[in-house]
């Protein structure tokens, strides 16, 4: 495992405590409502969600999903076992940026407040696309710089990834680069947005 990983997983540990109060409140709660209304799981798809943590997006997965979720952090999938009784959910502990999945296996990949904090977001990406199905679809919620880099922005995301917070200067075009995806569709709110992209032909 990468020195960076494992400052990862540090971090991740002592953030698994309070990470739901940080991040379970309405307004992540709607762009997950909006998100799982858009993407109409049905029954027998298999889903994939790339760094579960607590497993605060499992309550809004219809409960005839086939669901795994994966996180490097073990504290993190811990408190997201809390959350899955009675429902058909798998957790794995694993690295976003290399699933240990064959190719086309999932019909749906939720990338959910992960791009901005993993170390390598277009790796990240590039297995969420190599794992999905060709008529599958990938679900992302996050907030993404559309404008160059000011020096703000920039000194405010330091301190931010410096206690396992988000990247506020990525690009999701910049993480996607010349994978055959594209965006369908977009819901803009406060705190997140939610993105729905589909594989396109090569």
């Amino acid at each position: 495992m990468s020195s960076k990983n494992q400052e990862t997983m540090r971090k991740y540990r002592w953030l698994s405590t309070i990470y739901d109060i940080t991040v379970d409140n309405r307004w992540f709660n709607r762009a997950r409502r909006w998100e799982f209304d858009l993407a109409r799981i049905q029954p027998n798809q298999r889903v994939l969600v790339v760094g579960i943590g607590t497993g605060l997006d499992i309550p809004f997965i219809p409960r005839h999903a086939e669901v795994v979720g994966i996180d490097l952090s073990r504290e993190m999938l811990r408190r997201a076992k809390t959350k899955t009784e009675g429902r058909n959910v798998s957790l794995l502990e694993m690295n976003a940026e290399h699933l240990n999945f064959a190719d086309s296996v999932f019909d749906v990949v939720i990338l959910n407040l992960i791009l901005s904090v993993v170390n390598n977001p277009r790796l990240t990406m590039r297995e969420a696309w190599r794992v999905l199905k060709p008529s599958g679809n990938i679900f992302i919620i996050g907030k993404f710089s559309g404008k160059p880099r000011g020096r703000l922005r920039t000194a405010v995301s330091v301190l931010t990834r410096s206690i396992g917070g988000a990247n506020l200067t990525l690009s999701l075009n910049d993480v996607i680069g010349d994978l055959p995806l594209r965006k369908i569709h977009e819901e803009t709110g406060l705190l997140a947005d939610v993105i729905q992209l589909t594989p396109t032909a090569e």
